[in-house]
């Protein structure tokens, strides 16, 4: 009598557990369908991962506007600037582990770096406030270009601001964090990221 109690008590245990997952899963189904329809996404993927397991995956909508692709597991999206969140959690991980300070120097990690990136600090490149050219801006520069190669190229223009005077939102500043993480931990930024994060 005290296994069957024991075991129907388990078997409520675990259909609570799941009923009450169900409903997280259905305030986050309904919470994403309210914001595509109010932001007018076309489509998205969403999966949410705890403890190094997928315990929801969804998927809405179409690929893009021009045609009725729908949204799938081996769906490409370009991720953009999400890119820089990862960047900035890997600059504070390193600053955690003693290995990188917000006061350090750029040219303390980054080789042959123009005379007026030489005072840039990690903290201006994190508030785009380096005032360094962005390399976006130049169509000579090509997006398979390396960073030393990008750098090289932008030695031939002018600071677009005094270090630390104003904000101006910068992919060169991204691009030098990310060549900072790589030299720190003697990794491609790409697979520190995925090992770290």
């Amino acid at each position: 009598m005290k296994q069957v109690l024991l075991t129907a008590l388990a078997i409520n245990i675990s259909a609570t557990a799941f009923s009450q997952q169900t409903n997280q899963f259905k305030l986050i189904d309904n919470y994403v369908q309210e914001a595509i329809k109010t932001n007018q996404i076309p489509g998205l993927a969403i999966g949410v991962i705890k403890d190094d397991k997928v315990i929801f995956e969804q998927y809405y909508g179409t690929e893009n506007l021009e045609d009725a692709k729908k949204v799938s597991p081996s769906s490409m999206f370009r991720i953009y600037s999400t890119s820089k969140l990862m960047t900035d959690v890997g600059v504070f991980q390193l600053i955690e582990q003693g290995k990188l300070s917000l006061e350090d120097n750029v040219s303390k990690y980054v080789d042959n770096l123009p005379k007026d990136w030489q005072h840039v600090k990690v903290k201006n490149l994190l508030t785009h406030s380096s005032g360094m050219p962005d390399f976006v801006a130049f169509s000579d520069i090509l997006p398979e270009y390396s960073g030393p190669k990008t750098i090289e190229r932008l030695s031939k223009e002018r600071m677009d601001f005094k270090t630390g005077n104003e904000f101006r939102y910068n992919q060169t500043n991204y691009m030098l964090l990310s060549m900072i993480i790589e030299r720190i931990t003697g990794q491609s930024f790409e697979d520190f990221i995925l090992n770290n994060q």
